[in-house]
């Protein structure tokens, strides 16, 4: 633990984020939750443990902080060093796609590649965004999807389905943060389960895919997170041979669904050799994320 003399020795944001960054770097913490170097993830648990501003370090560089500031930075360093905490749980907050969603131990940390296709409002998949009236969430986590797909579709009605009533609580106060109470529906529900006879213009997904050999080699960090979230048994398919069969029935005609499944194509090809599926090209890959339409799954399952 840092001792007190330490923590009189760090007196400004300068210092803080310098220790937090050798501490990461000298300790091997896994990142991928949200920062792609030591230097961000240091940055972000400093500024926003004292909730600041985490892209305007330079504003604050060589501001000095309490004895009770620091000692709060100290602490939420040595969460993440030796208990290896995800900094998004230490602050409660996740940053996708430009916007800032709560996050706790609840549910996964906000983070998936279909974000990044949302800022584009699914072009050329979809034509007008204004003319897409419903949008469905499926195991939709901390709710931060449905909402991003709020702003890329403002005349949809959105619904976020899961499974898991924690999360969904999680979700609930996303849904209050960005003022969608009357938009946003949350379900609990087993994928369909709970939402027989009903469709949607557009689903999107970002389901458990991690192999179970996959589960067993995850860093620390990722065991902070929800199991039920993260693991999809021996080849990562088990919720895929679900909710592949169930999609045409609740798609419409003209609908389509998104679907994330990180490193699964292999597994999901062998399993769907003639399905017509498209993947689409994102930061990570062109593999990760496949688009289908309702129309070619007709007579599949």
């Amino acid at each position: 633990m840092t001792t007190i003399a330490d923590t009189r020795n760090l007196t400004t944001l300068c210092d803080l984020v310098r220790w937090a960054m050798s501490e990461m770097e000298r300790n091997e913490v896994s990142l991928g939750h949200g920062t792609a170097d030591y230097w961000e993830e240091a940055t972000f648990l400093v500024l926003r443990t004292l909730k600041l501003p985490f892209d305007r370090l330079e504003s604050f560089w060589q501001a000095h902080v309490t004895p009770s500031e620091a000692e709060k930075v100290l602490e939420n360093i040595s969460y993440r060093v030796k208990e290896r905490v995800p900094s998004p749980y230490l602050v409660n907050e996740a940053w996708l796609s430009d916007y800032c969603f709560y996050c706790d131990e609840r549910v996964l940390i906000p983070r998936s590649f279909i974000a990044e296709l949302l800022r584009e409002g699914l072009s050329p998949w979809v034509e007008d965004p204004e003319e897409v009236t419903s949008v469905l969430d499926m195991c939709t986590g901390s709710g931060c999807l449905a909402i991003l797909a709020g702003e890329a579709f403002p005349n949809a009605s959105l619904t976020g389905a899961d499974i898991s009533t924690d999360a969904l609580e999680v979700a609930a106060v996303n849904r209050e943060r960005f003022g969608l109470q009357e938009e946003l529906e949350l379900v609990q529900s087993d994928l369909f389960s709970n939402l027989e006879g009903r469709r949607f213009d557009l689903i999107i997904s970002n389901p458990p895919y991690v192999t179970s050999d996959a589960m067993h080699e995850l860093p620390e960090e990722y065991r902070h997170e929800p199991a039920l979230a993260l693991g999809a048994g021996e080849d990562g398919m088990d919720i895929m041979r679900r909710m592949m069969p169930a999609l045409a029935e609740h798609l419409n005609p003209e609908g389509i669904a998104v679907i994330e499944i990180g490193d699964g194509r292999e597994a999901f090809e062998a399993i769907y050799p003639d399905l017509p599926v498209t993947w689409l090209t994102t930061s990570g890959g062109d593999d990760l994320v496949f688009v289908v339409k309702a129309e070619d799954l007709k007579g599949r399952f």
